[in-house]
């Protein structure tokens, strides 16, 4: 998982609220898609729970403090607050088929969240193991990753993706520095590389390549 630095909300949401829009039901058209593609820009195309790579053919809006249509707690005025706003993936949805398989938004349904990707300090609680696990000493937040968003699916390859990622990495490392301390300078500067987008993208599964060279520089 990424921090998601929120940004100004669109234009065309501003306008839309002026002409009265109070329910998020209510936004589609040019707007909605003037929204998503914001979001998308926010995030570097990747989803804001899972880091696969999203685009305006797929992208879903994703409420962070959740829609509760039946809820006497429900606030409509929430559904239209543009920092209460995410872009996600599908959350395996196609290839699914079962709600055990389910990842992400889809998974989590209307559950409360702890971690939070708008938050530098409780993205900062994530870790990841080997084997391309997520997971956190935080029992809220480990809870949050692994029951609510069910981001180690097995159905998904997502721990597989996170692994191939952060393989490459150290693979790349290796290959430059064979046998050899990765200067503290070298780490710093792929950090550096993995912490900004490429022609608008963040690189996908990033959040783990960033744990991991943080990591390593805390260590030289």
């Amino acid at each position: 998982m990424l921090y998601i630095e929120k940004k100004q909300e669109p234009n065309e949401l501003i306008q839309e609220k002026r002409k009265g829009l109070t329910d998020y039901s209510n936004l589609s058209g040019k707007p909605k898609e003037a929204v998503q593609v914001s979001l998308l820009e926010e995030q570097g195309c990747l989803c804001a729970y899972c880091m696969r790579r999203i685009s305006l053919e797929n992208v879903q809006i994703e409420h962070y403090l959740p829609q509760h249509p039946q809820s006497e707690n429900y606030d409509p005025a929430l559904t239209i607050d543009y920092r209460n706003m995410l872009a996600v993936c599908s959350g395996n949805k196609k290839q699914a088929g079962k709600f055990e398989n389910l990842t992400c938004d889809q998974h989590r349904g209307n559950e409360p969240l702890t971690v939070d990707p708008r938050d530098p300090v409780s993205i900062e609680k994530i870790k990841y193991k080997t084997d391309g696990t997520i997971c956190s000493d935080d029992a809220e937040i480990e809870q949050d990753l692994n029951i609510t968003l069910n981001l180690n699916c097995p159905a998904s390859y997502l721990k597989e993706n996170r692994k191939a990622a952060l393989d490459a990495v150290k693979q790349a490392l290796h290959d430059k520095f064979p046998g050899k301390k990765v200067p503290k300078q070298q780490l710093e500067r792929m950090l550096k590389q993995f912490q900004v987008k490429t022609n608008g993208r963040y690189a996908e599964f990033s959040g783990v390549i960033i744990w991991y060279l943080k990591r390593q520089i805390a260590r030289v």
